[in-house]
């Protein structure tokens, strides 16, 4: 038992290698293969006792079981205890096996105790595998988990109350166990499990803990069960919404509550037991505020007193009673409930003219919700929400209210205020498909910008913008009349590189088609998918809207998480961040009392500091109890190093569990908390923290906090994303870490299951979608309609089928499109039903007769079908992808487990804020007790609520709301600096929220950093205003002056007006052309300082137009590097980021070129180029700002904002520049100080002052940026250098530079070197290197004896080493070749290629197209091997069923296929549509030849005319008045007049060799093909062949028919092109022409029958191998499949419409012939022609064909039809049957006698089957006899005698059974008579002998049929023997009186009766056992057996024993 389990888990494992699994890596590096890959241990091995050894299927390996060892070893669990605990779980499952299906007895309630006791114990164990596996037992059925815990509740309703507890307890410690409710990958278990616990509605468990808590006394143990109730309470509503809305729910809570605080009151004050309490309390308003929010409680509407904050004093609020607003009922998305409201915008919300409900955030002010948590999380989510999508319903929406939608598109019109959007007109969904989603390719028109550019220019421009990206949001608008439609898209692929034809993939760059991208559908909702399916279906164009920076993978998660929050209740530190219930009935609540984290309450503990001290220093203790008496902040001070306030904000962060520290620039924030994490993790362990939890804004912030602690040795760090830019931690990363965290087997088979069920969702999703195609493409067709017609309409489908099968005659036809017939219409509607009702009516009609319907009727109803059809399509495709993405979150919970398993064994993981969204439920369940917040003043409050998990005992949040504020789409509407954002303050974080306060809560204390050591007392001065306490350090008192620059901070006045240019509806951003210009000047200057690296130097500017100029303008000197942030922005603010390009031609040079510039100019060094508001929390020593406005109305926009004055002058370490019009800014109170400061310091000028390091008395001053470059060109001054160039001496030419510059520089003075081995003197400049002498040196000998010239000097030294070029001729060795190299070119083989031609033929015929040495190499033993090259010409093989030659690839003289072109075959009357490859139904309408000399042709248009050409010239004239050119009877060639056409030098005589202009034609009139090519009459009657076909008199005149040979004519082409001449272009050679396509289309016929007859014999093979191969497991009852014959009923079927439609009757020939003889009959009846009926004489003979005469009128032979397909076909259909009727005797044999005998039907279909077999076999012996064919007639021959044998002893076996039972046998009477002829029925074995001796003769008249000779005569030996008749009962009876009786017969009761094998019975005498071995006498079988033991196939025969 044990080892079926191991197998069973094995294969489990190993079934997952394939495409499913490697999807579910497909994340992983290619790494992850290279390195070890962990599997499950062999728990056997581990235990010392594993009996398979190699075989073992799970792993022994020694680094496996290291891990495992490990893994046991970390849990604190030694290998023994180990292994208890799998002892316990066996013996746990096997109790839970033990109680499946017992009834409920409360005697065992102890049993039952003992159970959860075990369960508890092995989760409390170290080993996961086990508490997956006790997780999933309990949620087994199978096992019976479920019952039992359904048992166990119940149970403990009806026990006592002592044995109650003693169940109850361990069974809530098992489910409520962290174990079990953390892990992500048994989450459904869980889930299951807490199901069955509530089960109906919650009932029982509601009754469970009401029962529980009607029992608790008040104990030492009353504090743990009331622990443990509430726990296990919140599970079950938390997971059992419903469970809410039990009505015994509030009395319940409220029971709970009263009985909290009665044990309150009851413990006293105990420390520890107060504060579990409060956990217990706040859990149970946790459970309040769920159950509030399920039932919809709302305020009572009481209006609440406003209250003013301190911090507000100067800002009056409202204190008018407002009315209470509930939102709700305005659109289809406007719900009291945030649950219930979509994340992403619908139409009706859109198109809404209702104002959004947008709620204040003033607790002062009334609100529907009366619960703060409640109230808090709405206002968050519709606040967050409409800040993210406000402007796109503000475009949309106006976009959507357009009269004309395109128009309003392209005109931009709705693109106005603050919307940033680009618009895509014509656009539409090309295509959907599955790729692991729901995915379309939306297609839209070439922008207008990119419309006349080459498309190497618009791939340059597509990759290089920021449209269109990956992740974004794009919304497709519609409108069809008053209909409007919206939909949401996310884009998943941008693709720039070309698509091969055929491929569905987007590109954005084609010749062929418009630009497309893929994506998926934002909202995968039902009403989405239909909505796309429809649009596509009916190509649907409209707009494509993009607003850059909307990634709904940045908002989604923090919008569910609100809902999510909302559901739960769950706002840790509610107590700190709102105000309380009763707040709105009274004044301002007071700060919070600030308590310790809760695991710091233990009694006794403290925290450690030593990790922070310095050496020397005594160690610290700080009490969080109190931390005034046991630790001053003057001794942490000097014990540490920080100053007075960084300690002040350590003692502060660690003895409050919400902690706000506030760190003014340079102040030290970030070291804080490094030292904060150092001394937390000192108590990891002893307080059980688990990973501290750091969480930034930025990715850039992150990394930064991250990479400071790595560098005080904090290593074991996980980074959560994959934004990181610090190479430090790429080894960090979860997604790297994670590898190597092995799964479970829970797990492995949880994921197997699910990517199976995936990969079938997806394939099934993919198959759902084939029918949109088809109807997509306009035709509606049998194909498309005819699974939903069998499905829905089946009636209408039996009319369609029956038509689709017995009209052959319409080959190449659609039965929907021939019902259909062509529109009538002209106007391109499409036709529908009129509503319902009319639908249904025509349905009915259609269900009686489909051809009752009018045309008109029959689109509407086609229609109708279509609309269905895309319905239908759509619901499933929905379910579908729903599957698939329950399946995808199963697999993700299972990654999520391995995830936080990994995080575990961190000590700090890091991650954004977004990334927290993202991954709350793991997060949620890694019990994280303490999160740092570093920028917290940068973060929305929205954004930050996610951290607040339920879990986390310690907050710190360390920020500046003193700098910048978080960032908000909407400004106007949501910031609290406008008048109409102060109702909502979105850009307000909640640290400064509650360091300021607001009404009703007064602030929280905030510990403040002071000591700034970051900028020099100057530039910290001018931020004082807003810091006044902050305090220089000593370190920034002496920092160095800034290189190159007279002053360190100053104001470069100006009056240049700021750029007013716009885009045509608003200016994007700012601008100032001249400061681009001077700061672009101004930084130069510092960078050619040489002193500063690439950090060093920041230009910083409020605007983002401001940024794209200057990155332009600096592009031509620097390298400038921008941050992410920083083209986030600009792709925002919808800058391209080469916009520049269109301006200046020297972008048009390629990127290396540039690069190559920077790389030659090594002092050129980069710098930090970036926005103020992305320069937040960096630095640099030299800091240059460009603040752009300049106006006359002192207008500067957002820099009148105090916080983003304070961090752009904060940013500076040595020195300060701005560059502004100071006029502008002197009316902001902030700027105005700083200009006072500044004019106080004289730092405020139009002219600012340069220095020169090396002449620094020389004044410099530049007011423009023309003075930079005139007076300090080089960085310097305007001196010359001083300074000697080294080493050469030379004095330096250049102006005054930096050393740095100088050292670079290259002297330019001619060489003066000379060198040693030659005289020649350096060409090279004093500065360059020598190097060797290049001086060109002639007539050098060299040692070959030629002479070179043009030697370089240097290489004479050494003229071996000189190469000859001079070209010899030498042989190659191994070719025998004569090549001619250069004279050093060696033709040895390994190191010569020979170059001469190969030459040699293919195998397709095509000279190879290699060279000798590319086609020749050597092998072993120096023999050449051949291998040529594979051929490069086009294959231009002719097909054999048509014209067309393979325009493929050369393919190596295999076959070419089939032809794919278009059919070329074309009448007057129509054309074939169907692919060339496929036999044409041949046109029978009346021929249209006819002219007044010759008369006209009587037959069809495809047959063979049967008048003769008239060679008179047409009479008729031209459009331009002339005669036609051409012969009486064709159809006039207007383009063609002799005397007007532009082709009068063509020549059309080619006997004559005249031209067009130079022939009579009234002689010889010409003939004009389709191909445009015209010859005269002679020419081309004599190159056609028309002699074969006419016959002529001695003039050359034709006189009369020749009759059609038999052989296969070409159809004949035009001279010139070799076009073949088409039917339609003339008719004078239609007897010809029509003979030949009437060949032509028999040929297609046949070979398209061949290959299908070639095809079905393939599959029929295949089965009788199957069938064989399966045969023994069925006669043994292995394989009882009841559908064992289906593949062969189904080739059945297949071989028998393939032999119908083969037929005769489906021949072109025949249907041609059977349209000629109805044409001539109705000739006759039109002429009067009745008496010739009398006349008409038909004659068979073998010596001449079958021939219809009639008296004038043509005599027509009767064809001779191909007959092997149908008969071949035929042949196979019998074998199939064979096949299946010889299995079945063959098994039926291999069974016991008993089978035979089972109840008798009243038939038995086997001997009739048999019976029609034979029949068959005849029919097809006759007919393969008189068509010649003995391949067919032999084996069918053989066929009859071997069923013929299996069916004659069936019928004995069934006679002898019925014999033995004394009835009648069960044979029909069709096969009575099939032994003997008896009452003259056939004898079947004489007709098996006579067929076998006719296919015996046949087998020596034909090659082939030797090979059937000796399966014949062995077919014939069988028939040789007796003859068997059924046995009579009498007979019997005689037989076995004779058998016992007489002296040596057998006596009944020692002896047996037996039967062989096939049914004949024996006997065996004595003790009746078998002792020998024989043959039966009737058939030959093995009897007997040895030692009293049968052989297989001998059986007892009762029968015989019993009569």
């Amino acid at each position: 038992m044990v080892r079926g389990s191991r197998g069973g888990r094995g294969n489990s494992r190993g079934s997952w290698h394939g495409p499913a699994a490697n999807r579910g890596r497909s994340q992983r590096s290619d790494r992850d293969d290279q390195t070890h890959r962990p599997r499950r241990v062999c728990a056997y091995f581990l235990a010392g006792r594993c009996t398979y050894g190699s075989s073992c299927r799970f792993s022994h390996d020694e680094q496996d079981v290291a891990r495992a060892r490990e893994e046991e070893s970390s849990s604190g669990a030694t290998p023994g205890e180990a292994q208890r605990s799998r002892d316990d779980y066996f013996d746990f499952k096997r109790q839970i096996r033990r109680y499946e299906g017992s009834s409920i007895s409360l005697s065992r309630w102890s049993e039952i105790a003992s159970v959860w006791t075990l369960a508890t114990s092995i989760l409390d164990a170290g080993n996961r595998e086990l508490h997956q596996s006790v997780a999933r037992d309990l949620a087994d059925e199978e096992i019976g988990g479920p019952s039992f815990v359904g048992m166990t509740v119940r149970l403990c309703n009806m026990a006592q109350q002592q044995h109650c507890f003693e169940i109850a307890r361990p069974f809530l410690r098992t489910i409520t166990h962290p174990s079990l409710l953390r892990c992500l990958s048994i989450d459904s278990f869980v889930g299951t499990i807490f199901r069955v616990f509530g089960c109906s509605n919650g009932n029982q468990g509601v009754a469970f803990f009401s029962g529980l808590h009607s029992r608790l006394n008040f104990s030492q143990d009353t504090q743990e069960a009331l622990s443990l109730i509430i726990s296990a309470l919140y599970e079950l509503l938390h997971r059992e919404r419903k469970c809410l809305l039990n009505d015994d729910m509030p009395n319940l809570l409220a029971t709970l509550e009263l009985k909290t605080e009665q044990l309150r009151v009851e413990m006293g004050d105990e420390s520890r037991a107060t504060s579990e309490l409060e956990n217990v309390a706040a859990r149970l308003g946790i459970l309040r505020r769920m159950m509030d929010g399920a039932r919809g409680r709302l305020a009572n509407g009481a209006p609440a007193e406003a209250v003013c904050s301190p911090g507000d004093r100067n800002f009056v609020h409202s204190t008018f009673p407002m009315q209470i607003v509930v939102p709700g009922g305005a659109h289809d998305n406007d719900f009291a409930d945030i649950t219930k409201i979509q994340i992403f915008p619908t139409l009706g919300e859109v198109t809404s003219d209702v104002s959004e409900y947008l709620p204040t955030i003033d607790f002062s002010q009334p609100h529907f919700l009366h619960d703060p948590v409640q109230r808090h999380l709405d206002s968050a989510f519709r606040l967050l929400r409409h800040d993210i999508f406000g402007p796109l319903k503000e475009a949309v929406g106006a976009l959507l209210a357009q009269p004309n939608l395109a128009h309003a598109g392209l005109s931009s019109r709705f693109i106005t205020g603050n919307i940033r959007a680009h618009a895509y007109s014509q656009a539409s969904v090309q295509h959907l498909l599955i790729d692991g989603c729901l995915e379309a390719i939306l297609a839209f028109a070439t922008p207008p910008q990119l419309r006349k550019r080459s498309l190497a220019d618009q791939r340059r421009w597509w990759e290089e913008s920021s449209r269109l990206e990956p992740g974004g949001l794009v919304c497709f608008v519609s409108s069809r009349g008053d209909d409007k439609s919206l939909m949401l898209f996310v884009v998943t692929k941008k693709n720039t590189k070309d698509v091969p034809e055929g491929q569905h993939r987007s590109t954005l760059v084609s010749d062929d088609c418009k630009p497309a991208i893929t994506v998926r559908l934002a909202s995968e909702a039902q009403s989405s998918v239909a909505m796309l399916t429809r649009m596509y279906v009916e190509k649907q164009e409209g707009l494509l809207i993009e607003l850059p920076g909307l990634l709904p993978e940045t908002f989604v998660p923090i919008l569910g998480n609100l809902q999510r929050m909302m559901r739960d209740g769950e706002l840790a530190f509610r107590r700190y961040i709102l105000p309380h219930d009763d707040s709105q009935s009274g004044g301002a609540q007071g700060a919070a009392s600030m308590s310790p984290p809760t695991y710091a309450r233990r009694p006794g503990f403290k925290f450690r500091l030593q990790s922070i001290t310095r050496s020397g220093q005594p160690a610290l203790e700080l009490d969080p109890t109190e931390p005034v008496g046991s630790l001053s902040p003057e001794v942490l001070e000097n014990a540490t190093g920080l100053d007075r306030g960084q300690s002040n904000a350590l003692i502060a962060a660690l003895t409050g569990e919400y902690a706000l520290i506030q760190g003014p620039p340079g102040t030290g924030k970030s070291y804080v908390g490094v030292q904060l994490v150092r001394v937390l993790l000192d108590h990891k362990d002893e307080a059980n923290l688990g990973p501290i939890l750091v969480i930034c804004y930025t990715n850039h912030a992150l990394d930064q906090f991250l990479k400071h602690l790595l560098d005080v040795g904090i290593d074991k760090i996980i980074r959560i994303g994959g934004q990181s830019r610090a190479e430090e931690l790429e080894g960090k990363n979860l997604r790297i870490v994670s590898k190597g965290m092995a799964k479970t087997p829970v797990e492995s088979r949880i994921l197997g299951q699910n990517y199976s069920e995936q990969k079938t969702c997806l394939e099934d999703a993919g198959h759902r979608l084939a029918p949109l195609h088809q109807v997509r493409k306009g035709r509606l067709t049998w194909s498309s309609l005819r699974h939903f017609l069998v499905r829905h309409r089946p009636e209408i489908a039996r009319q369609f089928q029956a038509e689709s099968e017995d009209n052959f005659q319409l080959v190449g036809s659609d039965p929907v499109q021939v019902w259909l017939g062509c529109r009538q219409h002209q106007s391109g509607a499409v036709e529908h039903a009129g509503g319902e009702t009319e639908t249904l009516a025509l349905t009915a009609r259609a269900e009686r007769n489909i051809y009752s319907l009018t045309q008109h009727e029959r689109w509407a109803l086609a229609n109708s079908w279509k609309t269905q059809l895309t319905q239908i399509q759509s619901d499933h495709l929905f379910e579908l992808v729903e599957q698939v993405k329950q399946h995808k979150e199963r697999i993700h919970s299972v990654h999520d487990d391995m995830n936080r398993r990994t995080l575990l064994q961190a000590d700090v993981v890091g991650v954004t804020t977004t990334g927290l969204a993202r991954n709350i439920k793991m997060l949620h369940r890694l019990g994280v007790k303490v999160v740092i917040c570093e920028e917290a003043a940068e973060v929305m409050e929205p954004h930050l609520i996610s951290a607040l998990m339920p879990g986390v005992e310690h907050f710190i949040q360390i920020g500046d709301h003193r700098q910048l504020r978080p960032q908000i789409q909407n400004y106007l509407q949501f910031s609290l600096e406008t008048a109409a954002g102060r109702a909502h303050q979105l850009d307000r974080s909640q640290f400064e929220r509650r360091a300021v306060g607001e009404p009703g809560l007064a602030p929280l204390p905030v510990a403040q950093l002071n000591v700034q050591r970051r900028m020099r007392p100057e530039i910290s001065q001018l931020i004082r205003r807003v810091y006044p306490n902050l305090v220089d350090h000593d370190c920034v008192r002496n920092l160095p002056s800034v290189v190159g620059m007279r002053d360190n901070l100053f104001w470069l006045d100006h009056d240049h007006p700021e750029d007013a240019k716009d885009d045509g509806a608003r200016v994007k951003s700012h601008s100032n052309p001249w400061e681009v210009s001077l700061a672009a000047a101004l930084v130069r200057h510092l960078v050619r300082q040489g002193e500063y690296s690439s950090t060093d130097i920041a230009l910083l500017t409020p605007y983002t137009g401001q940024l794209q100029k200057l990155r332009a303008a600096l592009s031509k000197d620097f390298e400038v590097f921008l941050s992410d942030r920083d083209l986030e922005t600009l792709a925002k603010e919808s800058f391209e980021t080469n916009s520049s390009h269109e301006e200046s031609p020297a972008t048009d040079s390629p990127p290396a070129k540039k690069q190559k510039v920077i790389e030659k100019k090594t002092l050129l060094k980069t710098i930090r180029l970036a926005t103020v508001d992305n320069f937040q929390g960096e630095e640099a020593k030299v800091i240059v700002v460009s603040l752009v406005r300049s106006n006359n109305i002192s207008k500067i926009g957002f820099l009148r904002i105090e916080n983003r004055i304070n961090v752009l002058l904060s940013r500076a370490q040595h020195g300060m520049y701005l560059i502004g019009n100071a006029k502008t800014y002197r009316n902001v109170p902030m700027w105005a100080d700083v200009l006072q400061q500044l004019n106080a310091r004289q730092a405020v000028g139009s002219s600012i002052a340069l220095a020169c390091p090396r002449h620094p008395d020389t004044p410099i001053m530049c007011s423009t940026p023309e003075d930079f470059v005139l007076r300090s060109p080089e960085g310097g001054c305007t001196l010359t250098c001083d300074r000697r160039l080294d080493p050469c001496g030379h004095k330096c030419p250049a102006p005054c530079h930096s050393k740095r510059l100088h050292d670079a520089f290259d002297c330019l003075q001619p060489c003066p070197r000379l060198r040693e081995m030659c005289s020649h003197p350096c060409p090279k400049l004093c500065g360059q290197v020598c190097g060797p002498c290049v001086v060109r040196v002639d007539g050098v000998k060299l040692p070959c004896g030629h002479v070179k010239n043009g030697v370089a000097c240097y290489q004479t030294l050494d003229s071996k080493a000189i190469r000859c070029s001079q070209p010899v001729e030498k042989v190659v060795p191994w070719c025998g070749h004569t090549v001619t190299v250069p004279c050093f070119r060696e033709v040895a083989p390994n190191v010569f290629t020979c170059p001469m031609e190969c030459g040699q033929l293919l195998p397709c015929r095509h000279p190879c197209p290699g060279t000798c040495g590319r086609c020749r190499s050597e092998g072993e033993g120096a023999k050449v091997m051949i291998s040529h090259q594979r051929c490069d010409k086009v294959c231009e093989r002719p097909y054999g069923t048509c014209n067309h030659r393979c325009a493929k690839a050369c393919h190596d003289g295999q076959p070419c296929g089939i032809c794919q072109e278009k059919c070329e075959v074309q009448c007057p009357h129509s054309r074939c549509n169907q692919e060339c490859q496929k036999p044409c139904a041949p046109c029978i309408e009346k021929c249209t030849w006819s002219c007044a000399h010759q008369g006209s042709c009587m037959s069809p248009c495809a047959a063979p005319c049967n008048r003769l050409p008239c060679n008179e010239r047409c009479t008729n004239t031209l459009r331009c008045g002339h005669q036609c050119p051409s012969f009486c009877g064709e159809d006039c060639p207007h383009e063609f007049c002799q005397l007007c056409c532009s082709q009068k030098d063509a020549q059309v005589d080619l006997m004559e060799f005249k031209t067009y202009s130079e022939i009579s034609l009234d002689e010889t009139p010409v003939v004009v093909l389709s191909c445009g090519h015209s010859f005269t009459g002679e020419t081309l009657d004599g190159l056609v062949g028309m002699n074969g076909v006419y016959t002529t008199d001695k003039y050359g005149h034709f006189n009369g028919l020749q009759e059609l040979s038999g052989e296969l004519t070409a159809v004949p082409t035009c001279p010139y092109c070799k076009i073949p001449i088409r039917q339609f272009s003339t008719k004078r050679y239609n007897r010809l022409i029509n003979k030949a396509v009437l060949d032509e289309t028999s040929k297609r016929f046949l070979v398209n029958g061949r290959d299908r007859l070639a095809e079905l014999e393939k599959r029929v093979v295949e089965e009788e191998e199957e069938l064989d191969a399966s045969r023994f497991a069925v006669s043994v009852g292995l394989n009882t499949k009841s559908d064992r014959y289906a593949a062969a009923t189904r080739l059945d079927k297949e071989t028998a419409r393939l032999r119908r439609e083969m037929n005769v009757e489906h021949q072109p020939t025949k249907k041609l012939f059977d349209a000629v003889l109805t044409f001539q009959r109705l000739e006759r009846e039109n002429a009067g022609l009745e008496h010739a009926l009398r006349n008409i004489s038909l004659s068979d003979s073998n010596s001449s064909p079958f021939r219809l005469q009639a008296p004038g009128l043509q005599s027509i032979s009767q064809p001779v039809y191909d007959q092997q397909i149908a008969l071949g076909a035929h042949r196979l259909q019998l074998r199939i049957q064979e096949a299946m009727l010889r299995d079945t005797f063959t098994i039926l044999s291999r069974r016991t006698n008993s089978s035979l005998t089972l109840p008798l039907a009243p038939a038995n279909p086997l001997i009739e089957r048999s019976a029609r077999f034979l029949q068959f076999c005849k029919e097809l012996i006759g007919a393969a006899t008189k068509a010649k064919l003995p391949r067919l007639v032999i084996p069918t021959c053989l066929a009859y005698a071997r069923i013929t044998q299996l069916s004659g002893w069936y019928r004995r076996a069934i006679t002898t059974a019925a014999a033995m039972e004394g009835a009648e046998p069960n044979i029909p009477p069709v096969a009575q008579g099939t032994d003997n002829a008896q009452d003259g029925k056939e004898d079947t074995t004489e007709t098996a002998r006579a067929l076998l001796a006719q296919a015996l003769e046949l087998c020596d008249s034909f090659p082939v049929g030797k090979d059937y000779k000796g399966e014949v005569e062995e077919t014939m030996r069988m028939f040789e023997g007796p003859r068997y008749e059924a046995v009579t009962p009498e007979e019997i009876a005689a037989i076995k009186s004779a058998m016992v009786s007489g002296p040596r017969g057998l006596a009944t009761h020692v002896g047996h009766w037996y039967t062989c094998r096939n049914g004949h019975p024996f006997a065996i005498g004595e003790c009746g056992m078998p002792m020998e071995q024989a043959r039966c006498p009737e058939c030959g079988e093995a009897i007997g057996g040895t030692n009293h033991m049968a052989m297989d196939g001998t059986q007892r025969d009762m029968r015989m024993e019993s009569e």
